[in-house]
């Protein structure tokens, strides 16, 4: 293989597919990158059997061939490279890599790519393409609620449905629940998946918001994401998916609006000095006042006031400072309302004027 590309374009193609390798894996081929000339196009490719990334980029070929190449010093070597072109040489013998650059060259041992597993064929029944700057925002809005306990697998996922018009995301580890509704502009198809949180966080992370589309392909267990020249293959996770509208309160006592930024730089104010571990800040909101506080009795208390607008009865309740953050950060609009039902039961975020997002958080008793 002998191929000439910008050094642009192999880091980006490197850095896109090195998400996928695991450091963990036992298997050194699953180390490595294969990469492998396509037309006029190297093809990247990375694997850990949970997920799968192809990118492609522009090269100039000379030679065809393929060869697997350590993904630990591909990528530390081509970030250090000049801005210059890059000449990559296989030797389809030995798998011997030079990666020539002015009158300087790396050498590196590969690896036959034979030996590199085949990513699946994905040729589902379900298939259909969403806006990416719409899907990666959905992922952002609830992927966050995922567990990372792997104890719970189906907690580790974010659920994805398809209904009639509406493209539905929801996440929880139980103690949070992140909805998220968008219109599918017409997807003829009944969806409904669990998509592991890695996978799409990393689809957040590679995919470009300025391309048009992303399209998914379904099948029993696998699902594709393709975007412009790269491509992400990743399991499903097998499990029912708890019921979640049962738990979304359908009423309140209390409703407040709050000013979106005020609330969030209070809110991290007073985490500063909120108890390790569990993060604990109060809500006291009376009248047109909300006061947060948080207290370390070996360290200090916090305090803040800022001014809302209190639909109902005057209330106290306690949260997780984290928690709460998690779902202020992604909330686009100026104002939010919280929504409450006393102290021991579940507190609901809501965009104003904005029906397609809920985040529903469970309160600490603080007694």
């Amino acid at each position: 293989m002998k191929i000439v590309c910008s050094k642009d374009n192999l880091v980006n193609g490197v850095q896109i597919v090195q998400r996928a390798v695991s450091s963990k894996n036992t298997l050194p081929i699953l180390s490595g990158i294969l990469i492998k000339t396509e037309g006029d196009t190297l093809k990247l490719t990375a694997t850990d059997l949970e997920i799968g990334i192809e990118c492609r980029i522009p090269v100039t070929v000379i030679e065809e061939g393929s060869v697997v190449l350590p993904a630990r010093y591909l990528g530390d070597i081509v970030r250090r490279l000049p801005d210059t072109k890059i000449e990559i040489i296989t030797n389809q013998e030995n798998f011997s890599t030079a990666i020539k650059y002015g009158k300087s060259e790396f050498t590196i041992h590969g690896l036959a790519a034979e030996d590199f597993p085949l990513l699946p064929d994905i040729q589902g029944q379900q298939s259909f393409s969403i806006k990416a700057d719409l899907f990666i925002n959905m992922i952002k809005q609830v992927v966050f609620a995922t567990s990372v306990n792997s104890n719970r697998p189906i907690f580790t996922g974010a659920l994805l449905t398809v209904e009639n018009d509406d493209l539905i995301m929801v996440a929880t580890d139980t103690h949070r629940v992140a909805f998220c509704r968008s219109l599918t502009n017409g997807v003829n198809s009944q969806l409904n998946v669990i998509i592991p949180g890695k996978s799409l966080n990393e689809i957040s992370r590679i995919m470009n918001n300025d391309d048009d589309e992303i399209k998914m392909t379904i099948t029993d267990n696998q699902i594709l994401f393709e975007g412009e020249g790269i491509c992400l293959i990743s399991r499903l996770i097998e499990g029912q998916f708890p019921n979640y509208q049962q738990v979304l309160p359908q009423g309140y006592k209390s409703k407040v609006k709050i000013n979106t930024r005020e609330l969030i730089e209070a809110a991290e104010r007073a985490a500063l000095l909120a108890r390790d571990g569990s993060s604990v800040i109060k809500l006291e909101i009376k009248a047109d006042k909300l006061m947060i506080s948080s207290n370390t009795p070996d360290i200090g208390r916090a305090y803040e006031e800022i001014n809302v607008n209190l639909v109902g009865e005057d209330i106290q309740i306690a949260f997780n400072s984290k928690y709460l953050l998690d779902a202020l950060k992604v909330i686009d609009t100026e104002e939010i309302y919280l929504e409450l039902n006393g102290p021991l039961s579940p507190g609901v975020l809501k965009p104003v004027n904005n029906d397609n997002y809920i985040y529903l958080i469970l309160p600490i008793r603080t007694v």
